[in-house]
């Protein structure tokens, strides 16, 4: 049975994560004067009672034995105050997503999102949403930051930028922690963190300042990286010369490093024509990844000019290797347990990072650090299916009391039962 329901499931699950076409940008209001944490504003965007939960999940083939519905959902878009790189005070934007039965204090969930260049954000249930709702239902309170610059937020998204995207999650959650009780929501102690791809460098980022700086009021129960580009340097470095199907990825890295030193006009300065020109129209969030992609040379660095391109290469101390190098989320101690999700076959995000992060925390002294192969043989987009449902078992051990242990040994089986009716 579950080898006939995830590749069906899945192709619901995959149908946002590349959009076609163009994206509808909000016109937005400037932010008040005030501090980083602040709610703006909230809004009921959907109300899911428990039948009609269950009858969506059944549409969308979502296996009731691995993601089953407990309870109804309501799901709120919440306005609050961050801090930008230059440290202003802008406006941010997230879901929230709560158990509608809540007698008795739930454990609170960050799930950052993959890469989503569009600025655009609207509630369909599909895709990472799915996540989110298959937590909620199961009694997680889960917030979804949209990050800077997405959604209904101020100025530009600063892509893989560390800082300001936890910056934004740590934010978010000081706004809903103020705002629960007025929802009558009952929040618990115990706060998971987890993302896959863009959103597992963000959860990474996230975990981090929890500890460094809100240990006292936020402690970390447990985080689960997936598939994220950790070694953020090394991993541009070593790809410098090689074809990638992906190349987009690198203009908006490009486009949040000259963000962060001056302005767009910098970035046009280090690119070759026609890029120079192409791709600054292409990265102000109205367009998908894949038509940027499209624009793209075969090899990224094709896209700057030679004498950008020997300074990065050359010089370790390049501004661009240096800011890539701020933004590596690996090399600290995590005092909380830390599971690191990945797949060998993993063609956009190398799994090597997962394997540096692992090695360089247990030789900075961590204890409760493990890697956990989702699929030996998915790419990326199939391995996250496989990661989150890894996750979610990890994290209701913790629930459950049985903290650092997978899920009952029957749903890993059907699991591993399910890997081979999908294609890598």
């Amino acid at each position: 049975m579950l080898a006939y329901i995830l590749p069906r499931f899945w192709k619901i699950f995959l149908s946002v994560s590349f959009l076609t076409g163009t994206c509808m940008q909000p016109v937005l209001a400037a932010a008040p004067q005030a501090k980083a944490g602040d709610i703006v504003g909230y809004d009921l965007i959907k109300n899911y009672p428990q039948d009609e939960l269950k009858a969506f999940f059944k549409q969308q083939h979502i296996p009731g034995i691995m993601l089953g519905v407990k309870h109804g959902i309501n799901i709120y878009e919440i306005t609050y105050l961050t801090t930008y790189a230059d440290g202003s005070i802008v406006r941010a934007s997230g879901m929230l997503f709560v158990p509608q039965a809540n007698a008795e204090p739930a454990p609170t969930m960050i799930y950052n999102h993959g890469t989503e260049i569009c600025r655009e954000s609207i509630f369909d249930g599909t895709g990472e949403q799915s996540i989110c709702l298959a937590f909620a239902t199961d009694g997680y309170i889960v917030l979804c930051p949209d990050y800077i610059g997405k959604g209904l937020g101020d100025r530009s998204q600063l892509y893989l930028d560390a800082k300001t995207e936890a910056g934004a999650s740590v934010d978010m959650l000081i706004a809903v922690s103020d705002l629960l009780p007025s929802l009558q929501i009952k929040k618990g102690e115990q706060l998971f963190v987890t993302g896959y791809s863009q959103g597992g460098h963000a959860a990474m980022a996230t975990h981090r300042l929890l500890q460094t700086k809100y240990a006292d009021r936020f402690p970390v129960t447990a985080s689960s990286p997936m598939s994220g580009p950790y070694d953020i340097e090394t991993t541009v470095y070593t790809s410098r010369r090689k074809h990638y199907d992906y190349p987009g990825y690198l203009a908006f890295m490009l486009a949040s490093f000259y963000e962060t030193q001056g302005g767009m006009q910098l970035m046009r300065d280090a690119l070759v024509a026609p890029y120079d020109t192409i791709l600054p129209k292409l990265i102000d969030g109205a367009w998908p990844m894949e038509v940027v992609d499209a624009n793209m040379p075969d090899t990224a660095f094709k896209a700057v000019k030679s004498e950008f391109y020997l300074d990065f290469e050359q010089n370790k101390n390049s501004p661009f290797r240096q800011y890539l190098a701020s933004n590596n989320v690996y090399d600290w101690k995590p005092d909380a347990p830390v599971q690191l999700c990945y797949c060998r076959g993993d063609e956009q995000v190398t799994y090597k990072n997962s394997l540096t992060a692992y090695e360089t925390m247990k030789k900075n002294g961590a204890k409760h650090v493990e890697l956990w192969q989702a699929g030996r043989k998915f790419h990326h987009v199939n391995c996250a299916l496989f990661a989150v449902i890894y996750t979610k078992m990890f994290f209701d051990e913790f629930r459950e009391g049985r903290p650092m242990r997978h899920g009952p040994l029957f749903k890993r089986l059907l699991l591993d039962i399910g890997k081979l009716a999908v294609k890598p």
